[in-house]
């Protein structure tokens, strides 16, 4: 204030607030409403985040961060039917098996199909049934079934492959969270260590200007997607894509 020449009184003026009001913002530390933060660095002549940085990203990553479920099983059957009827740009699946996704509507491979005749982008990236990240997932949740699970999805989704705007890919990865991104709505299913994914924490995110999480959950995505073997058909005993 005293590098603009105000007195508290004449901030207080300039931004339409009380006095104590300024008083308890400099002498407390009390954080200022948005707008009044705008009309504050209006009068001081800088920018908002000079003064409430901090504040700010905070606030930014709260409202990036719609919900979160304790396990991807609590989410209700119906947020997911919701989610891939009403999918307008975009549909990506980055799992290993993502076995339940089925289940949650009467057809999922006609689902993937309209959704691609109306213009959606469909990119769905899986577990490669033979890859060592797989056997070692599976003996991490000491179970057995893990590669079979992924091919009974594929088997599954083998329709929909060669359909324009679908495009199916096999990795070999370490899967580090699954994500299920509906537009800009992404939905990360967390990892934890010997659990299935359906016990794990979930988190609800929404993609937007200011957000930070669902960018980096998105650039690891698109890596692992660039170094994926796109599949063609399944089974795939002669596909020229399959990862070694």
């Amino acid at each position: 204030m005293s590098q603009a020449g105000l007195s508290q009184v004449r901030l207080a003026a300039a931004v339409g607030v009380d006095p104590k009001t300024v008083e308890r913002w400099v002498a407390q530390g009390r954080t200022p409403h948005p707008r009044h933060r705008v009309a504050v660095s209006d009068a001081l002549g800088c920018d908002v985040a000079a003064l409430w940085g901090d504040v700010d990203r905070a606030e930014a990553a709260a409202q990036e961060i719609v919900g979160v479920y304790p396990a991807r099983r609590a989410v209700p059957s119906g947020t997911w039917r919701a989610f891939l009827a009403g999918v307008e740009q975009r549909f990506e699946l980055h799992a290993f098996a993502a076995t339940f996704l089925p289940d949650q509507t009467l057809d999922l491979t006609t689902e993937i199909v309209n959704m691609a005749a109306r213009g959606v982008q469909v990119r769905l990236l899986l577990g490669d049934p033979e890859s060592d990240a797989v056997t070692v997932r599976t003996q991490e949740e000491g179970g057995t079934g893990l590669a079979g699970r992924i091919a009974l999805v594929l088997a599954y989704l083998a329709p929909a492959l060669g359909t324009p705007g679908i495009e199916v890919r096999l990795h070999d990865r370490t899967l580090y969270a699954t994500t299920f991104r509906f537009d800009d709505d992404l939905l990360v299913n967390t990892h934890v260590w010997g659990s299935p994914a359906g016990a794990n924490p979930l988190l609800h995110l929404k993609d937007g200007p200011e957000a930070s999480m669902a960018p980096a959950y998105q650039a690891g995505f698109e890596r692992v997607w660039s170094a994926a073997a796109p599949l063609s058909a399944w089974p795939r005993t002669e596909d020229p894509g399959r990862v070694a």
